[in-house]
């Protein structure tokens, strides 16, 4: 999961994330920032953090460095910019970084079949049908909302929701893979 600082998107989509397959056991859910944060949790969204029942299980301010977006099997960004500015520093990370949103968009009109696909040709034929011209433009229909450091309650209300709802979407089509790639 990438956010611009690791503070509030991204380490919140980690933690539903990692709590909604913990009970599998085979998806490693991590977070960073493509420029890192201060590392701390604001306190609007701390408190509505404890009202959503949600524990942030990483820690804050982490850059995305190369080695690990390259060493990652899927990097789901929180809007289309950050996805680009990372596909521009390092092109060969193209092919396994959506945004959040469009990852689910696309998993739910193409869902995989874990028992005939490994996830990695799954994840080929979701890419497969994008071009980098996708990139392009200002539109945000696949960005979370940032509320920022300055925030107010309502709007990590929004954050959360809005990612409880994303995260609940692909949490399923990323386990229970039995094949692998040939």
């Amino acid at each position: 999961m990438v956010c611009f600082a690791n503070t509030c998107r991204s380490p919140v989509a980690e933690s539903l994330l990692a709590a909604t397959t913990s009970s599998t056991g085979d998806v490693d859910v991590t977070s960073r920032g493509t420029e890192g944060g201060p590392g701390i949790v604001p306190v609007p969204m701390g408190e509505a953090l404890v009202e959503a029942g949600v524990d942030v299980v990483g820690p804050l301010g982490r850059v995305l460095d190369r080695d690990t977006a390259r060493g990652a099997d899927l990097l789901l960004f929180m809007e289309r910019a950050l996805l680009r500015e990372a596909v521009v520093r390092d092109t060969s990370v193209w092919p396994k970084s959506f945004t959040l949103r469009e990852f689910a968009r696309r998993a739910m009109i193409d869902p995989p079949d874990p028992q005939s696909e490994s996830f990695e040709q799954w994840l080929a034929l979701l890419h497969a049908k994008r071009s980098r011209t996708d990139l392009l433009g200002a539109d945000t229909t696949d960005d979370v909302p940032d509320p920022g450091l300055s925030g107010s309650l309502d709007d990590y209300r929004e954050m959360i929701a809005d990612l409880r709802r994303d995260v609940g979407r692909i949490a399923p089509m990323l386990t229970g893979w039995t094949s692998t790639s040939e």
